[in-house]
Formats: structure tokens, sequence, C-alpha cells
């Protein structure tokens, strides 16, 4: 029988207390990592594909990161499964996680599931800060994102002075800020992740 772990719906549960928080309707990270039964990867990637596809419309919903296990020399995957997802708020997941879609979509994969942990940590200080066993030293990921914001900085330096955009420099940096930030936080920095993903982890 497979050993799946499920968050209940219900607030008070065990498994939701680091859902209690100072703060009435916090932020919530989730890290977990499924193993699934030999021969049954493919499978159980295409059913996960369309539960986290169904996920991605959910109100909240702030992205979604998925680490395929390592495949050692002889072709068997080794390892487990890692989905890093977000919600805005707790009441979001919650009602994710208790929704009848997503039971209807969790129950042919339960099937393929040998083990399942899961654990989440409220709070934004997770967007920067995951837990020491799930983060790349701070060192590279600091040299990451500073080149992708100096390539950025200089990239749209240069645009507004083909563009003729001449604004005092608060102002200048407030607009340069404004776009840089958001690139980095929701497209060049998880790009840059997958693909610096071995440096990152080495």
């Amino acid at each position: 029988m497979s050993n799946v772990s499920e968050i209940p719906a219900s607030p008070e549960s065990p498994a939701l207390r680091f859902l209690r928080s100072d703060a009435t309707d916090p932020p919530v990270t989730v890290i977990r990592d499924i193993r699934v039964r030999q021969g049954a990867e493919g499978r159980f990637e295409l059913l996960m594909g369309v539960l986290i596809a169904e996920a991605t419309n959910q109100p909240g919903h702030l992205g979604a990161t998925v680490l395929r296990p390592f495949r050692g020399e002889d072709g068997v995957d080794r390892g487990a499964y890692r989905f890093v997802y977000k919600f805005d708020k707790r009441s979001n997941l919650l009602a994710w996680h208790s929704s009848k879609t997503r039971a209807e979509l969790f129950a042919p994969i339960a099937e393929l599931v040998s083990s399942d942990r899961f654990e989440e940590y409220p709070g934004l200080e997770t967007w920067f800060d995951l837990p020491p066993h799930v983060a790349p030293p701070k060192w590279k990921t600091t040299l990451m994102s500073w080149a992708a914001i100096y390539v950025l900085v200089v990239a749209l330096s240069y645009i507004m002075k083909v563009l003729g955009v001449k604004l005092p420099i608060p102002l200048a940096a407030l607009v340069l800020t404004g776009l840089i930030v958001p690139l980095v936080a929701y497209v060049v920095g998880p790009v840059l992740g997958r693909a610096l993903r071995g440096w990152l982890h080495a």
C-alpha cells in the first residue's frame, strides 16, 4: 500500500500547524518530496502535469518548481521528485487542497506513489531563505542575482538612451527597479535557477 501523506482540510489538524502564524492569513511555501513506484514515472509525470496546470489557475497561486530525481548510470531514477509551490494566503492553499477538483486529479496519482513527504513554511521569508537542506549556498544565489540585475540594468539603460528618455536620477532608478525586480523574481530568476541548477546545488 502506498504511504501517501495528504494535507487534511481541517485547519485544526496537526498537519496544518505550520499555518499558525502571527499573521492571520500568511503566505505559504510548500516543499514536497514524492517517491514514485519504479516503472510508473511516465504516467506520474503526465498526471502531475495536469494537476500542476490546474493549480496554477487557482486564486493566489504564485508559481511552482519541479525537480526530477537524479538518474543513475543504470538509467534508474534515484531519490524523489521535489515540488516547491507557493500561495499568497493560507486560505487559498487550504481552498485548493480541500477542493473536489484536486481530490479527483490526485486520486490516480496516489496509486503511483510509494512515499510522500511535505514541509510547509509560512511567511514571505521563504521566498529568499529556504531551509538549509533545500537552498544552495547564498554566495551562489547572490552572484546569480547580481549578474541578472547587472545585465538588465545595462540593457534597459541603453534602451532608454536610444529612445531618448531622460529622467532625473531618482525617477530613473524608480523606473529601472520597477521593471527589473519583477523580471528577476518571476522570469529571469526562475530561468537561471533551472539553467544553473547543477552549479547551484553542486
